[in-house]
């Protein structure tokens, strides 16, 4: 009897140290915080899509590389392996780059910014990219909200590649992209709301 008192105090002991040791380390969700790009054009429009980029494509997330900002506001670059060129000839890993990321509030808190709801990359996914190269930073930037489309099976994926191929045959290159110093809108984000 003495014994199996003295074990039960062991584990409970145990239990105690392990959930303790997990509780310090587990961290609160960041913040998300929207912000919103003023686009330039209607994306959503397939021909307008691929008439803004320099290269349309299917790739696979590899990583979370890092993050750089050029303005202040977060960006976050992945390696995405390429897997299918639509426009453009990509070739093995290239940097993309997408508009939000992590920050910090005035209070030193981690927020997590997006724009016009367009979550983050993840790693291990399939999308296809729509993307605009900026040559000083050597990575491709994803047009916001549809710029990348998540590709969750074959039928999916064919499905993209059949619209963006018929898009391609007649493009259309908003006048906005004519001035490369307008690169992505970028000076028209505005950040808002608290989610």
């Amino acid at each position: 009897m003495k014994k199996t008192i003295i074990g039960s105090v062991i584990v409970c002991l145990g239990l105690t140290v392990y959930g303790l040791s997990n509780f310090e380390k587990s961290e609160e969700p960041a913040k998300v915080i929207q912000g919103h790009l003023n686009g330039v054009a209607d994306f959503s429009n397939d021909k307008i899509l691929v008439g803004s980029s320099n290269n349309v494509f299917i790739g696979d997330v590899v990583r979370e590389k890092g993050n750089k900002s050029l303005d202040g506001s977060p960006e976050t670059q992945f390696t995405v392996k390429v897997i299918e060129n639509l426009k453009g000839n990509l070739e093995g890993e290239v940097t993309v780059n997408q508009f939000g990321g992590y920050d910090e509030d005035e209070s030193g808190n981690k927020v997590l910014l997006l724009y016009n709801n367009d979550e983050l990359l993840e790693e291990g996914e399939k999308y296809l990219f729509a993307t605009r190269h900026l040559e000083s930073e050597d990575w491709h930037t994803v047009i916001n909200t549809y710029g990348t489309v998540k590709i969750d099976d074959s039928h999916e994926m064919y499905s993209l590649v059949k619209r963006m191929t018929s898009a391609l045959k007649a493009p259309i290159v908003p006048e906005a992209f004519s001035d490369k110093s307008n690169y992505n809108n970028k000076e028209n984000l505005n950040k808002s709301t608290v989610e």
